[in-house]
């Protein structure tokens, strides 16, 4: 207990010592601290809110067998892509072949038995026009006939079933996909409608599953009509999901769309899950995966633009380093969704918060202490842009 309390001190001590403008200037004998900054500008933007969430495929199943046996060949392997109607496996198909043969024979005797009682059954429909035979003699050829072919029609659905069998020996991909490496081993022996044989995951497209409070949905719908918005995505290592040229540069930005939405928010979590689907033509998001949605809401007339790495996360308050005199200072802030590499701040209810022209911080934010000297190289927008 005794060392928690102390662990709480020191983190409180060093919020403080970054807090505390008095503190922040150089040690004797030191130049000013050399940072990039910024100049703030402000635009009509488009805010951006950002939602983590889960790749998904569209389609998973777990391939079981129709039939039992043991595995006697595998034409695939775990991490394979296969097409739809592609053989996967073949059982050992020797008893259903034997099946089908006795259904055959079984068969051949029925059709014996049903052409000699027609053939019986005309003669004795000839001898009952001529009065030389009682009719019910007739009519019990009649229902020997109807039975003998109804027995006939049994045995041809045994041979169907047969073939059925015989053919559901060789398992087949429902769909395209790529196969999890859960892929039975040769020689396994399959229970029908039991015994996983191998997992199959469609790829393109592919769900990216998300959650939204209930005061971002709420939000959400004042900015879009319906919710089956365009979305992008932001994949785990910060690059907008899209198609890339030669030097890895992108080329377009490949755009999904919600298409699933729950008609109630979990109990659970208060939150509403959302699924978007996104083209995946080269196979580049994999189930499981983990990407931000970004979605489009309002549009804000001249909003105040801040690169999101010039901000200071410090307990739950965000800074900003403002230049003011050749000095830094740290400005609370109140942020408003994303727009880009940009974070839109609002407007402070005092007056006291950034304006249009102040020139901030952006690289350097762990060397410039609160009141400290700074020498600033100042970054375009182009600079921002592209990461410099």
């Amino acid at each position: 207990m005794k060392k928690q309390a102390y662990n709480g001190l020191v983190a409180a001590s060093l919020a403080a010592l970054v807090l505390v403008s008095g503190c922040g200037g150089q040690a004797p004998g030191q130049g000013p601290t050399e940072v990039n900054s910024y100049k703030i500008t402000a635009t009509d933007t488009n805010v951006q809110e950002s939602f983590n969430g889960t790749v998904l495929a569209q389609n998973s199943i777990v391939i079981r067998a129709n039939v039992s046996g043991r595995v006697v060949e595998k034409y695939v392997k775990g991490g394979d892509t296969v097409k739809a109607g592609q053989a996967l496996y073949r059982l050992d198909g020797r008893q259903y072949e034997a099946n089908l043969a006795s259904a055959q024979a079984n068969a051949a005797r029925s059709s014996a038995a049903y052409q000699n009682s027609q053939v019986d059954l005309q003669r004795y429909q000839t001898l009952a026009n001529e009065d030389a035979i009682a009719r019910q003699t007739l009519d019990t050829q009649a229902s020997v006939a109807a039975q003998n072919r109804a027995a006939l029609e049994a045995m041809e659905a045994q041979i169907r079933l047969a073939e059925n069998n015989l053919q559901d020996t060789v398992v087949y991909a429902p769909f395209d996909g790529t196969l999890v490496m859960d892929d039975v081993d040769l020689g396994t022996f399959v229970t029908a409608g039991q015994t996983a044989l191998v997992t199959l995951n469609s790829t393109d497209p592919v769900y990216v599953q998300f959650s939204m409070s209930e005061a971002e949905y709420l939000e959400y719908k004042k900015a879009h009509r319906s919710v089956d918005g365009e979305v992008e995505l932001k994949l785990s290592n910060g690059e907008i999901y899209g198609t890339y040229d030669d030097n890895h540069k992108i080329v377009s930005t490949i755009k999904g769309r919600i298409v699933e939405a729950a008609k109630n928010l979990d109990s659970g979590t208060g939150q509403l899950i959302l699924k978007a689907a996104f083209p995946n033509p080269n196979h580049m998001l994999l189930p499981n995966m983990y990407a931000s949605v970004i979605t489009s809401g309002e549009t804000i007339q001249g909003a105040i633009l801040v690169p999101s790495r010039a901000l200071l996360q410090v307990l739950d308050k965000t800074f900003v380093m403002v230049i003011r005199d050749g000095k830094v200072e740290q400005v609370p802030v109140t942020t408003s969704g994303t727009s880009g590499k940009y974070t839109i701040i609002r407007p402070s209810k005092d007056g006291k918060g950034l304006t249009v022209g102040d020139e901030i911080v952006v690289d350097g934010l762990t060397k410039a202490k609160n009141g400290a000297e700074v020498k600033a190289t100042l970054l375009s927008k182009e600079d921002i842009e592209k990461g410099n």
